[in-house]
């Protein structure tokens, strides 16, 4: 790895060295600064001292440039120029001045219409269902399109209900630049933080405005009236708590791929006990806005959650018969196998030895004249390529070993994370978190229970296979 200084490499000079010192000589990396004359091959060119105080010096630097641009950002924020990367959608940066917005008469008017449409009073779902059946492009697919992001997987990302809710909601459409909605600084150790509207930079008057502010404000009020009658829904029946989603983001959809969502539906029947009734389903958010990719139509929670029990269940009683199978097995071959390899390592870590002992002396030959330069350079150069070799074959047998240790200790993560819940009655939220890595659910009811620790499983399976190097 060669890198014109230090600096570039790293500005925390904590992991600068860990890498530097441990890291890379473990993988065999060479590592040159070529400004700095640092080569790791070469001990000379650096000690640990200057090391550390180069990569401290760089890290106080790199904290005193964050804090100046900081506050050279800052300023620009409150006399309105623009510094983001990409214009909200309807805008564009001009080409005279990067920081003022003018605005992109392709996507203008789309704004027009979203704004129109709530007012009036169509839902986020029947302006998506709108802008679909126009044929729009999202914000995302139109800056690919454009050119603007180079990001293929967002070339496909469709209207979204939050996209719809964020521009309705946007002042700057009145012509007022906002800014400061989340913030980092490297130099205050702050990592990225978002703030409330309140604490936003907004400068008024700094750009065209696309919607009128009589529109914008009756929008803003029918947003509050929906919102105040949506939890006035949610607050009608304050008796009814709602459960927990024990497989919150594991279901996806065997139709589009898209996560599934959870929605409760609360009805009340005054002439039947219990009075009032609760259903939860997962909904695919495609299918309702895009009905042309998506076909799938929901399922049930309750079923859904007993279908993936049962499929935990058959593993637990899989993990039980397989323990068994193994716990009958002889353990000599195994044991053959680990004193070979700990034979096998006790000699390479011999010959490792005894490379850097005949490397070390090179230098001393070569200074007392028993070998000329390019015999030195040959030399050098083999016993690091034979060094390097040596020690990624340790690694691997200490590998081996570790696995031999495992299985003799009876901790193939597999067995042990699914007889962790053989006595289980019911699916929990820990379960499938330590269980499950994904639920696909197909629009015939039919769906497809990823686990995890397959690897471990296959493991397992291979060893039964070859008579007897299994987990007991």
């Amino acid at each position: 790895m060669t890198q014109r200084d230090l600096s570039r490499f790293g500005r925390n000079y904590i992991e600068a060295g860990e890498y530097l010192e441990k890291v890379f000589p473990f993988l065999g990396v060479r590592f040159i600064a070529v400004n700095d004359g640092i080569d790791t091959d070469d001990p000379a060119s650096f000690d640990s001292l200057s090391l550390h105080l180069k990569n401290l010096v760089n890290e106080m630097y790199a904290r005193d440039i964050s804090a100046k641009i900081s506050t050279v950002l800052r300023g620009k924020q409150e006399r309105g120029e623009f510094i983001g990367t990409l214009a909200a959608y309807g805008y564009q940066k001009s080409e005279k001045d990067k920081h003022k917005l003018v605005i992109d008469e392709k996507t203008a008017p789309v704004v027009r219409d979203i704004f129109s449409w709530r007012l009036a009073g169509f839902s986020y779902g029947d302006i998506i269902r709108r802008l679909a059946a126009q044929g729009i492009p999202s914000p995302c697919q139109y800056r690919y399109m454009t050119g603007s992001i180079y990001n293929e997987r967002l070339s496909n990302v469709p209207w979204r209900i939050g996209t719809v809710r964020r521009i309705v909601a946007n002042p700057v459409y009145l012509g007022h630049t906002v800014q400061g909605k989340s913030r980092e600084s490297l130099s205050q150790g702050q990592k990225r933080k978002y703030f409330p509207e309140e604490e936003w930079i907004i400068v008024k008057n700094t750009h065209e405005a696309i919607i009128d502010p009589s529109v914008f404000n009756q929008v803003q009020q029918i947003n509050l009236i929906k919102k105040q009658k949506k939890n006035a829904q949610r607050k009608r029946f304050p008796e009814v708590e709602r459960t927990e989603d024990i497989l919150k983001s594991l279901v996806c959809c065997g139709s589009c791929g898209r996560r599934l969502m959870r929605h409760r539906n609360i009805w009340e029947n005054k002439y039947k006990t219990p009075r009032i009734h609760v259903e939860y389903r997962y909904l695919c958010p495609r299918h309702e806005f895009e009905l042309r990719s998506c076909s799938f139509q929901g399922i049930c929670e309750g079923e859904l959650q007993t279908a993936v029990f049962e499929a935990i269940r058959v593993q637990v009683q899989l993990a039980e018969n397989m323990k068994k199978i193994i716990s009958s097995q002889k353990k000599n071959s195994m044991e053959q196998e680990k004193a070979q390899i700990e034979l096998q390592l006790q000699r390479v870590m011999e010959g490792l030895e005894k490379i850097k002992r005949h490397k070390a002396s090179l230098y001393d030959n070569y200074a007392d004249g028993l070998m000329n330069e390019q015999d030195y350079i040959y030399a050098q150069s083999r016993y690091q390529e034979k060094e390097v070799m040596l020690q990624k074959h340790i690694l691997e047998l200490n590998i081996s070993l570790e696995s031999y240790h495992k299985e003799g200790l009876g901790e193939n993560p597999w067995i042990k994370n699914m007889l962790h819940f053989r006595d289980a009655t019911e699916l929990t939220r820990e379960m499938v978190l330590t269980l499950v890595e994904k639920v696909t659910v197909y629009n015939d009811m039919a769906l497809q229970v990823t686990f995890r620790f397959q690897d471990d499983f296959c493991r397992l399976q291979k060893n039964l296979l070859e008579g007897g190097k299994g987990d007991e």
